[in-house]
């Protein structure tokens, strides 16, 4: 039966935490049922989603959903990784995507990811020759756009250097399968152009000024489609479109302040992003349904967003390098967690670094900065997947029945991952060098200890932590309620 209070389908890229439970999450603090397929139902690290079960489970939902959040990468390839391997026919994706267009749910908030290119040579999430040429992928197509954009002979001859070390085969795959995204996008655009969507967000995973994938973008702009974004990110999509459902749905439209500590840090391009991130910010805010103003403007109803930015450039948490960049003499930490600490409570996007909470600011302030009384707060993975986390959940807030309990567990949650997981415990986890299956029964425990020490102003109820993909690089981290 359809909630009085909105009931909204939801396809996420997978099953992971970010992109399946937080825009639940965000559901929650505007009182709207978020429907998500069971897990099963959902693809992993190595397994693709079963699609034509997905649909038929989507299908299934008609008539109990005022509309539906989908990730078309999961309706189309399985999954967002799937994307990047599939060795699938084109027509047995167009296939699906035909499904997706004839789904008697009218309205439709779809998002598509381009196709990343990953500066490293890790094939976890990529095809197996990722492990010996990525880098050299990543170096090729960064310098042939950089020629196709700036003539620099330069950018050339490294475009050539890298792709002659580049078996043809590895080559020629790469890119067959880098087009056959593409034309997907481009039906994709096709049904967004035809009205079948109420928004299409076409977003950019792990990019950069240059490369394949900016092409493609520009490509996707130059046909100015009204109801199509294009910006970066990715994981984040899901939950900023549920808040984008929920402020359409009762004819608001959210404002948003912007303020960035230090101000200089608001020209700073992002690791992984092609922007700077006063820029990042305000695609997320448009995408959620909103328009941003700068700081002292706007009307009273605005929320302020607090970006925490580097000074100097960001640093990876988790890869451990550029470590020092974002902490320099610009920033002045102490103001910022006086603004933190100030009314009205600020929703707080901490990106000063990737991978994680900047542990300058809460390790020196944790004691007096009240995490919970945060409009919103989030600091994970890229800058764009902070600041649509951060912007999601305010913008939630605007509904007319706002849970505050659910406002506050989701607070707890990402403070208890996004700094005490990411920042403090994972690099010990690293640093012993045990794997994940051996360490998963005293997550929670490590956890609670942490906790302890850094928040003992904040009793919870305890913890709960898994690693859904067995691995390091995210954890499934959740506050229980305390008594």
């Amino acid at each position: 039966m359809r909630s009085n209070r909105g009931a909204l389908a939801l396809i996420p890229l997978d099953a992971r935490p970010c992109t399946r439970a937080f825009p639940v999450a965000v559901g929650r603090i505007a009182g709207v049922d978020v429907r998500v397929p069971p897990p099963d139902l959902l693809g992993d690290l190595v397994r693709p989603a079963p699609v034509e079960d997905l649909l038929d489970w989507l299908e299934g939902q008609a008539g109990e959903v005022d509309a539906a959040v989908v990730a078309l990468d999961t309706l189309v390839y399985g999954g967002l990784i799937p994307a990047r391997r599939s060795d699938e026919p084109i027509d047995t994706l167009l296939g699906r995507l035909a499904r997706v267009r004839e789904l008697p749910i009218p309205d439709l908030y779809a998002f598509c990811v381009t196709m990343r290119i990953s500066d490293s040579n890790v094939a976890e999430e990529e095809k197996s020759y990722w492990a010996e040429f990525g880098k050299l992928i990543h170096r090729w197509s960064f310098s042939a756009d950089r020629y196709d954009r700036t003539r620099d002979p330069e950018a050339a001859a490294a475009a050539q250097a890298a792709r002659s070390r580049i078996p043809d085969a590895i080559a020629e795959d790469y890119l067959a399968t880098r087009r056959r995204n593409y034309a997907i996008n481009l039906k994709e655009l096709e049904l967004a152009e035809q009205g079948r969507f109420r928004i299409l967000c076409v977003t950019q995973d792990d990019t950069s000024p240059y490369g394949f994938n900016q092409a493609e973008k520009r490509q996707i702009e130059g046909r100015g489609i009204e109801n199509v974004l294009v910006y970066p990110g990715a994981d984040e999509v899901a939950a900023v479109l549920v808040a984008r459902y929920v402020n359409e749905r009762a004819g608001r439209v959210p404002v948003f302040r912007l303020q960035v500590l230090p101000p200089a840090g608001a020209e700073v391009v992002a690791m992984y992003e092609d922007r700077p991130l006063r820029a990042t910010a305000a695609g997320q805010v448009r995408a959620v349904g909103g328009f941003l103003v700068a700081e002292g403007a706007g009307p009273d109803s605005a929320v302020d967003l607090v970006l925490n930015a580097p000074a100097g450039g960001q640093g990876d948490l988790a890869l451990r390098v550029d470590l020092d960049r974002p902490d320099t003499p610009a920033r002045d930490l102490a103001a910022l967690a006086a603004r933190l600490a100030a009314e009205p409570p600020p929703a707080f996007a901490d990106v000063a670094y990737a991978n994680g909470a900047d542990p300058a600011l809460w390790d020196r302030f944790a004691a007096s900065v009240d995490p919970a009384r945060l409009a919103a707060f989030a600091a994970w993975n890229t800058a764009g997947n902070t600041i649509g986390t951060v912007v999601a959940a305010a913008a939630a807030q605007l509904a007319d029945e706002v849970d505050r309990a659910a406002q506050r567990q989701f607070i707890l949650d990402r403070l208890a991952d996004d700094y005490l997981y990411q920042v403090v415990l994972r690099p010990r986890l690293q640093a012993e060098g045990r794997p994940p299956a051996q360490v998963a029964p005293e997550l929670a425990s490590r956890l609670e200890v942490l906790w302890r020490e850094r928040f003992p102003h904040l009793p919870i109820g305890g913890i709960a932590a898994s690693f859904p993909w067995s691995r390091y690089f995210e954890a499934d981290v959740r506050v229980l309620p305390g008594s």
